[in-house]
């Protein structure tokens, strides 16, 4: 069945907030001084999503990074079939859309909300000013991508060398601490979404989820959230 993309509504609004308020839960503006977050502040578009609105999408240009100030926000590839593919998740304080930052270009994914959703949208050619002036918050955001892009690396791998089973394992190993001997992870997701993201459908992930807790190698403690026994066979 066509999946039907919801039409975006979203207006821009300004901010009665100071910037301080504004931009506390941000990660990558903590480095910044009071002076360059109120020029931050100055430059920023507040955009508010509904629920289930598409906040881009494949082909419309690229032009600004999007900062999540609230809310929930999946982004995902669709294949050639239609078949979904996530590539991750974004939470408060996280941002999406830097792939063009530092060349024009388009969207190459969608992304939706899955909750409403508070957005910052700066344009890239004044965030750019921000970072030459910023070497702290450059450093910041470079980190972020190369942890995306290796998560990014990991994920087709996963896909295409192993199965179902050890993709799930080998996720669900990455969330913990593996020095403690039974671990508990919380999915910060549907499990749905997890199943998108480990390249299978959401019926093998709960059969792999099933088997595992037969054979004790985890245990569900409530919905989302499993204990993992690192030495089981």
């Amino acid at each position: 069945m066509k999946k039907i993309y919801s039409t975006s509504y979203h207006h821009t609004y300004h901010c009665e907030k100071t910037a301080q308020c504004c931009i506390s839960n941000v990660p990558l503006f903590q480095s910044l001084t009071t002076e360059q977050k109120e020029q931050i502040h100055s430059l920023i578009h507040h955009k508010h999503y509904s629920k289930g609105e598409t906040i881009y999408r494949p082909g419309e240009l690229a032009d600004s990074l999007h900062v999540l100030q609230s809310g929930k926000i999946r982004v995902y590839r669709l294949s050639d079939t239609g078949k979904e593919q996530l590539i991750r998740m974004v939470t408060q304080g996280e941002f999406t859309g830097e792939l063009a930052l530092f060349k024009k270009g388009v969207y190459q994914a969608f992304a939706e909300a899955l909750t409403d959703c508070s957005i910052c949208a700066i344009k890239h050619s004044d965030f750019r000013e921000l970072l030459l002036q910023c070497p702290a918050m450059s450093i910041e955001m470079l980190a972020t991508i190369s942890d995306r892009l290796g998560t990014s690396e990991q994920q087709t791998a996963w896909a295409t060398t192993e199965t179902v089973r050890d993709r799930l394992l080998h996720f669900l190993i990455s969330l913990t601490d593996t020095t403690e001997k039974e671990p508990i992870v919380e999915l910060k997701m549907a499990k749905k979404d997890l199943a998108s993201y480990l390249g299978t459908t959401s019926e093998s992930l709960s059969r792999e989820l099933t088997r595992l807790e037969k054979e004790k190698v985890i245990q569900e403690m409530a919905y989302g959230k499993f204990k993992l026994n690192m030495h089981s066979p």
